[in-house]
């Protein structure tokens, strides 16, 4: 039964050109009260259901202490071709957004790449795959809700035992797709529901994503928030800031810690950090005031508890964009036609090596081949056969922080972000 309350703010200040939000969480909740009836679920789950998902938890934990104990050996040896935390599959370039800030991490914006996906049967076979190999998969585009079979793979990903099935979306279609008879265990099965918000203002949002409609993107937010109370996941909001946008994410950071039950995560817009010459991207945006400003401000509310990803320490490296390690292998992307780019997308001094995982019978075998051709180890770095850069994503700092735990297992303070990313829904 959606049974909502009235959203009330204590961080928040509405301005002029936000949304009416008395008539975004009205529409929500109608939304929510047509489409629960719809859905699978958690009340609906019988005691097979709930058997089965605790046997997917427990599988995922087993891969994840695997791939630990294998990592630290590799590690230990001089290799850094290691097993990944989770595969960040883009299933295609396609989108109904225009984001001026969204590209490969080559430059070439999602949308303008030529799509070449693999067919059905590959697909399968990717995921059958990518699972030898990690205990997570990451659902990606373009935008992947336009994928007409994502609950086709998503419910494969389940039943193949990944741990958590997260996936990052604009959201703007889900009020239509949870309607269909397909989507009905969506809810159910995902994890981690990652919503791009980028600020409250309307026009600028509109400027910001291409698109007319943006109102659809907080409906539907609000809408998972109402559906959430009935087939519980983690729900997130990604929020970049830009050069334009620091105050946006601001006021993003407000209204999100108000809703007290959604999860914020900060990402700089493909901040590079500083080059040899010491200049940095954006003006260097990291030192402006008003970023300053923002980063504190995200950091006190860490301290007071809300729902922030990532602990004070991975926060404080991400937004002050300080020296860390970075072990690409360990968060690979797989390409809409089934490659990788080895050990990197994003290097600036070298290019990377692509190979397609679907030609492996399994991941180890397709990274030692990798590894031949272009060695992983000690990638990260300033020199000429290093990637050149120091991107600043919130998975780059993950990488850091499992380096981390593989140096220091109980120092490390690691075990808290497992359990908050991957556990804690609320």
């Amino acid at each position: 039964m959606i049974e909502p309350k009235p959203l009330q703010f204590h961080h928040y200040q509405r301005r002029e050109d936000h949304p009416d939000w008395s008539a975004i969480h009205e529409q929500a909740v109608a939304e929510a009260r047509a489409i629960a009836p719809l859905i699978h679920a958690d009340a609906d789950d019988t005691a097979a259901d709930k058997a089965a998902d605790a046997i997917r938890k427990m599988k995922g934990l087993a891969k994840a202490a695997e791939n630990y104990f294998i990592n630290r050996r590799r590690f230990r040896a001089g290799s850094h071709a290691l097993r990944p935390m989770y595969f960040i599959w883009t299933m295609h370039y396609t989108c109904n957004f225009r984001c001026d800030y969204c590209d490969d991490h080559r430059g070439n914006a999602y949308y303008d790449l030529p799509d070449h996906p693999m067919s059905f049967a590959d697909r399968v076979r990717m995921l059958k795959i990518m699972r030898t190999g990690t205990s997570a998969v990451y659902f990606c585009g373009g935008e992947p809700t336009l994928a007409p079979e994502l609950p086709v793979f998503t419910d494969l990903a389940f039943h193949l035992g990944y741990h958590p099935l997260m996936i990052n979306t604009n959201g703007f279609v889900l009020h239509q797709a949870l309607k269909r008879p397909e989507w009905r265990r969506w809810l159910r099965q995902m994890d981690i529901i990652i919503v791009s918000l980028d600020g409250l203002s309307l026009p600028r949002l509109q400027k910001m994503w291409g698109i007319k409609a943006v109102e659809q993107v907080l409906v539907n937010l609000l809408l998972l928030r109402e559906l959430k109370k009935v087939a519980d996941f983690k729900l997130v909001v990604n929020t970049v800031v830009g050069e334009d946008s620091v105050d946006m994410a601001g006021d993003v950071l407000d209204f999100i810690n108000d809703l007290g039950d959604v999860w914020f995560v900060p990402v700089p817009v493909n901040y590079h950090g500083r080059d040899a010459e010491g200049f940095a991207f954006e003006r260097d945006m990291i030192v402006r005031p008003d970023y300053q400003a923002f980063a504190g401000k995200l950091l006190e509310r860490k301290r007071e508890g809300h729902l922030l990803i990532g602990s004070y320490r991975i926060l404080d490296l991400l937004l002050q964009v300080r020296p860390y390690l970075c072990l690409p292998t360990l968060r690979p992307h797989v390409d809409p036609d089934g490659r990788i780019a080895w050990p990197c997308r994003a290097p600036k001094h070298v290019d990377p090596v692509y190979l397609n995982l679907l030609e492996y019978p399994n991941v180890d075998a397709c990274w030692a081949a990798a590894h031949r051709l272009k060695s992983a180890t000690d990638f990260h770095g300033p020199g000429p056969e290093q990637c050149g850069d120091n991107c600043a994503w919130m998975q780059n700092y993950t990488t850091a922080r499992y380096h981390e735990f593989l140096t220091d297992p109980l120092g490390s303070g690691i075990f808290s972000e497992i359990r908050d990313f991957a556990f804690r829904s609320r």
